[in-house]
C-alpha cells in the first residue's frame, strides 16, 4: 500500500492527491447570515425545493426562514404591498381567540343576529383557505349609505391575514395581486362594476370560488405566452344594495341596517390595525398547527334546499367544530338566520312566477303570446313596463327569457285562430324546479 508507516499517503501518491482535491474543493461550513445569502440568491422553484429542508437544518419555522429570505433578497426595501407576519409564539385556543374577536366585532359594529358570529369565522377560515375544497366571499351589502360597511370593512381588514384594501381595482390588478401575495382582498363600491356589467371583472371574482377552477389565463409578453394566474383569496366585497346573483350565490351575505337611536357603539381608533395584531398573529399559529386537522375534519351544515349555501358554510362550520365550546350551536343559528333571509329573485324567477299567477285566473290550458305579454305588463312593480331602455317587454323579450328554461313558443289553436303562444302543461318543470310548491297549480 502506498502510504508512509504513520499510515498518511505519500507525497505525489494518487492518495495524497485526491486529499489535497478534496481540502481544496471542500464547502467550509456556513454561518447563518451565508445561508440566507445562498436562499436569497435561488429561483423561486429551487428555493420552494429545498426549503422546508433548510428550515429544518436551521432549527426555524418555514414562515419565519420565507420572511428572513424575502428580507435578504431586497436588502429591507421591499414595497410593502401585504403584511409579513410572525404567527404567534405558542399554541393558541382557538375558541378563546374567537370569543374574544368576536367580541371586538361587536364592540364597534351593530349587526343582524348570527352576523357577528358568521365574520369571525369566516376570517378564521381565511387563514385555512388553502385546506377548502369552495371559499365564500364574504358579501357585505346594505340598502342605504351609513349603515356601518366602512366600519365593517376596516373590522374585518384588522383581523384578516395579509389584508389588502381596494375601493377601486382593475381587472388584472386582482388576479396579478393574488398570485403574487394571496391577499385578504377587499373591494370596496363593489356595486360600480356590476352596475357598468363589467362582465369581466365577474367572471374573475366568480371563478374564485372553488379551489381546482380558481383560476385565469391571459396573454403575457411579447409573445403572447397563454399564463395562468390564480384567483384562488379571501375576498369581501362591499356594496349599496346586492350583487349580482351569481356573485351572491357565492357567498356568505350580510345585509346592514342603519343604526337606531338607541344603538351605541365604540368609535373606531385610528390604530385598530395595530391593536388587533396579536388576533392575527394568534389566527396564523393555529392555523399553522392545524392545517392537517381542518384538512381531514370538515364539517358540512344541515341541507336546507340549497346546495350552494352548504358548500359556502363547510368552512364556518369546520372553524366552529375545531374552536369548540358553543361555537357549534351559534354556527348553527347564524347559518339558520342569515341563509334564510329572503333573496331578490332574478327577473327569470319573477317571470316565471307572474306566469304561474296569469295562468291561475286564465280560462284555458293554452295561451296566445301577445295576451300573455299583454297580461304582464298590467302588473304593478314588476320591471316588464320598462324592461328594456324605458320600453316595455315584447314577445320577442318574452321568448328569450323563457327559452333558458327550455320553454318555447309554438303554433296553437286559440278559438277559431291560430297564432303563436304557450300550452301550461311546458312550464310545470319549470314551475317544479324553480318556484316554491303551489297547490293551485
Amino acid at each position: 500500500m502506498d502510504e508512509t508507516p504513520n499510515n498518511k499517503p505519500k507525497a505525489g501518491s494518487v492518495v495524497d492527491a485526491k486529499a489535497q482535491f478534496e481540502k481544496a474543493t471542500k464547502r467550509p461550513p456556513e454561518n447563518d447570515e451565508q445561508i440566507l445569502k445562498r436562499l436569497a440568491a435561488l429561483s423561486d422553484l429551487d428555493y420552494e425545493r429545498c426549503r422546508d429542508a433548510e428550515a429544518e437544518k436551521l432549527g426555524v419555522r418555514v414562515s419565519m426562514l420565507d420572511k428572513m429570505v424575502k428580507a435578504e433578497r431586497y436588502g429591507g426595501n421591499e414595497v410593502t404591498v401585504v403584511e409579513s407576519l410572525e404567527p404567534w409564539h405558542e399554541a393558541v385556543d382557538l375558541n378563546m381567540v374567537l370569543t374574544s374577536l368576536e367580541g371586538e366585532i361587536t364592540r364597534y359594529a351593530i349587526l343582524p343576529t348570527g352576523a357577528a358570529t358568521a365574520i369571525a369565522l369566516w376570517i378564521a377560515g381565511a387563514y385555512a383557505i388553502n385546506e377548502f375544497r369552495i371559499f365564500p366571499k364574504l358579501i357585505v351589502h346594505s340598502p342605504e349609505k351609513r349603515c356601518g360597511k366602512s366600519t365593517v370593512l376596516d373590522l374585518v381588514e384588522s383581523f384578516s391575514p395579509r389584508a389588502l384594501f381596494a375601493s377601486s381595482i382593475s381587472q388584472a390588478a386582482i388576479y396579478r395581486t393574488i398570485e403574487a401575495y394571496q391577499p385578504t382582498l377587499i373591494i370596496d363600491e363593489a356595486d360600480t362594476f356590476v352596475a357598468n356589467r363589467n362582465d369581466e371583472m365577474i367572471g374573475i371574482i366568480n371563478s374564485g370560488h372553488a379551489k381546482n377552477r380558481a383560476f385565469v389565463v391571459r396573454s403575457e409578453g411579447d409573445n403572447n405566452t397563454p399564463t395562468k394566474f390564480s384567483t384562488w383569496a379571501p375576498m369581501v366585497l362591499a356594496s349599496i344594495k346586492q350583487l349580482q346573483g351569481t356573485i351572491m350565490d357565492r357567498g356568505v351575505c350580510v345585509e346592514l341596517r342603519r343604526k337606531m337611536n338607541h344603538e351605541t357603539t365604540q368609535r373606531v381608533p385610528a390604530n385598530l390595525a395595530e391593536l388587533h395584531k396579536a388576533y392575527r398573529q394568534m389566527l396564523a399559529r393555529w392555523s399553522e398547527d392545524n392545517k392537517q386537522a381542518v384538512r381531514d375534519n370538515q364539517m358540512e351544515p344541515p341541507h336546507a334546499g340549497n346546495d350552494r349555501a352548504v358548500d359556502n358554510w363547510i368552512p364556518l362550520f369546520t372553524m366552529a367544530y375545531r374552536a369548540g365550546g358553543d361555537w357549534p350551536s351559534k354556527v348553527q343559528t347564524a347559518y339558520t338566520l342569515l341563509t334564510n333571509q329572503e333573496e331578490e329573485p332574478t327577473p327569470q324567477i319573477m317571470l316565471l312566477s307572474d306566469i304561474r299567477t296569469i295562468f291561475k285566473t286564465h280560462k284555458g290550458e293554452k295561451i296566445p303570446s301577445k295576451e300573455l305579454v299583454d297580461e304582464l305588463l298590467k302588473l304593478e312593480e314588476r320591471p316588464w313596463r320598462e324592461w328594456r331602455k324605458g320600453n316595455p317587454m315584447t314577445q320577442n323579450s318574452l321568448a328569450k327569457l323563457l327559452g333558458a328554461f327550455k320553454i318555447n313558443s309554438k303554433d296553437i289553436r286559440y278559438f277559431s285562430n291560430v297564432c303563436k303562444g304557450y300550452e301550461k302543461h311546458a312550464f310545470g318543470d319549470a314551475f317544479n324546479r324553480y318556484l316554491p310548491p303551489d297547490t293551485d297549480i
